[in-house]
């Protein structure tokens, strides 16, 4: 439940606990606001602190559920929030988005309740091993143990403690830290609220490149045919505007997948389609497009098509930036990194290189032609099976009507990857559970997105996504541009046409596995506006309903597997 800031005042009692109330403190002079709690006893000293500050509160009873929309705020506001749950297997709720977090590179501020240290192991309740129960998937784990009077050093201790957990979730590459605070009856005690100005440890990052290494890296590039790849992204202006300066050279082409959220010109879109489309036995066109250098950015990628091509066609050179990790080395061929931010890097290379008279090889326009024979050879395809009603005719008409000003949220399987062949012409901003690519927490990740944003969000699934958690949808307060596609394939459409599973006789029962989810009831219990559709006819009017609604509306789209996985298998089997 969302409470709004303005209802703050309205509390007047706060925590008597001295070490919940400087840890509260010191978030809010950090600047994290959004708390997303789940209700509990241990933790009922932390949920009395909260209710009296003005942090933006969401209330989850589902911790699991709790920790994605926390992963959807972060994602949106690009800045860090904080959970908080109660002593036992409740933080253990918390992984599946946690580690979404983590590869995603996003700052949660994953906060427990525990018992005292002497009761864990003894057979009471809820007395199991909380410290370091995430430590894989996080940054870093702090534990704060109980303190049963008047410290200075225990609140000095604690104060320092957030501060370094707040660092270290948004320095660096970012991503989830833990703090386990141990605390002892009475839970419920309350004193008198005072606002508080707690220290703040604060950390300044202002890294850049030297104009002498800029030159030095630009001269072994300069001339050669530069890729750069480009997985998930949050929204950056900045990043925007340097890669479009860079993308002006000649000899450089950009792979931006749909969740890079780069506005960048179309042509740099259009991946899986055209890399399905090369004939690998044509010499001569594969050695003009094979990269000398690939520099990539963001985060996984989505194409298997992209990642295979690099892979076989390995370039001479493979750097990576400030926003991959250390060991990130996914095409096999790492030659460098350079820890700097990506904007930092390509803003003062794309000068350098534009004034060196070697940068005059032709490879952007060559895959500008390549495109443009991929786009007639695709949409000749896709014109010739518009009578068909397939995922293929439903995400061409759904996608290419998607307002430009809305937020898109596309579920793993099949909605992310047919997003890669038709988002020509972006949405305000395009998000996903890319991290790790778990089909769990989508639907409450969207929520949390659709939260932090002003205009709609369009979250387009599938049956099996959405059956997870479908008690998102009754979470109050939810804002009304919230919208939800339900791309009702029976199953797990993605095994009907990848390789591996395609021709399995276990495939339907065994992998497809259909749900067979009540959508429609789901829909409707929780006050939903409902529709379906399963033509095109019915689709273009039901798509017209859901951009006209006024409030939250699922929309169900129904379509047969089978016949969809082999029109797109007959689609990504079209040769230039």
């Amino acid at each position: 439940m969302h409470t709004p800031e303005s209802a703050n005042n309205t509390e007047t009692l706060d925590t008597a606990n001295a070490n919940c109330r400087i840890l509260l403190n010191t978030l809010l002079a950090r600047g994290v606001r959004n708390l997303v709690l789940s209700p509990g006893s241990r933790n009922a000293p932390l949920l009395i602190g909260a209710s009296c500050r003005p942090f933006t509160r969401r209330i989850i009873n589902d911790e699991r559920t709790a920790a994605f929309v926390a992963l959807g705020l972060a994602v949106a506001q690009k800045s860090p929030s904080a959970l908080i749950c109660t002593s036992g297997t409740a933080l253990y709720n918390y992984a599946p988005a946690v580690a979404e977090a983590y590869y995603q590179s996003m700052p949660l501020i994953v906060i427990s309740a525990d018992r005292p240290m002497e009761w864990i192991d003894q057979d009471d309740s809820q007395t199991l091993r909380q410290p370091d129960a995430l430590a894989k998937i996080v940054k870093a784990s702090f534990d704060i143990p109980v303190s049963r009077s008047s410290d200075p050093e225990m609140e000095w201790f604690v104060n320092r403690t957030v501060n370094e957990a707040v660092n270290t979730a948004t320095s660096g590459i970012p991503g989830p830290v833990h703090i386990n605070i141990r605390l002892d009856n009475p839970l419920t005690q309350t004193i008198p609220y005072a606002p508080a100005s707690p220290r703040v440890v604060e950390i300044t990052d202002s890294a850049i490149l030297p104009p002498h290494i800029v030159k030095e890296l630009a001269a072994g590039i300069a001339g050669k045919k530069i890729m750069v790849t480009c997985g998930f992204l949050p929204p950056d202006e900045k990043l925007n505007r340097a890669l479009s300066e860079f993308n002006r050279l000649p000899n450089v082409k950009i792979m931006a997948e749909t969740l890079s959220n780069l506005h960048i010109g179309d042509d740099n879109c259009e991946i899986d389609t055209v890399l399905s489309a090369l004939d690998h036995n044509d010499t001569e066109l594969i050695e003009s497009l094979r990269p000398d250098v690939v520099i990539s950015i963001g985060g996984a990628l989505v194409s298997r098509k992209l990642k295979e091509f690099i892979r076989r066609f390995k370039p001479a050179e493979h750097w990576t930036l400030g926003d991959t990790r250390l060991s990130v080395d996914c095409f096999r061929a790492l030659t460098r990194h350079i820890e700097i931010a990506p904007h930092r890097f390509f803003t003062p290379m794309a000068k350098v290189l534009a004034r060196r008279s070697g940068a005059t090889v032709a490879y952007r326009e060559q895959w500008q032609q390549v495109v443009g024979r991929s786009r007639e050879l695709h949409d000749s395809f896709l014109d010739s099976i518009a009578g068909e009603w397939c995922e293929l005719t439903a995400y061409r008409h759904i996608l290419g009507r998607l307002p430009q000003t809305w937020n898109l949220f596309l579920s793993n399987g099949t909605p992310v990857r047919y997003a890669q062949l038709f988002t020509r012409t972006l949405p305000h901003a395009s998000f996903s559970c890319r991290g790790v690519s778990g089909i769990d927490g989508t639907t409450a990740t969207a929520a949390g997105i659709a939260c932090s944003y002003s205009g709609s969000t369009l979250l387009i699934t599938g049956d099996m996504s959405f059956a997870y958690d479908t008690g998102v949808l009754g979470i109050n307060n939810l804002p009304a541009g919230f919208k939800i596609i339900v791309i009702n394939n029976q199953g797990g459409g993605i095994f009907r046409f990848i390789d591996s599973t395609r021709r399995l006789p276990q495939r339907e029962e065994f992998f497809c596995a259909d749900p067979a989810a009540p959508i429609e009831g789901i829909a409707r219990a929780y006050g939903w506006e409902y529709a379906s559709a399963d033509s095109l006819p019915k689709l273009e009017a039901a798509f017209d309903t859901l951009l006209r609604s006024a409030g939250n509306m699922l929309l169900e789209v129904r379509v047969d597997g089978e016949l969809s996985a082999d029109l797109l298998t007959e689609f990504l089997s079209l040769r230039l």
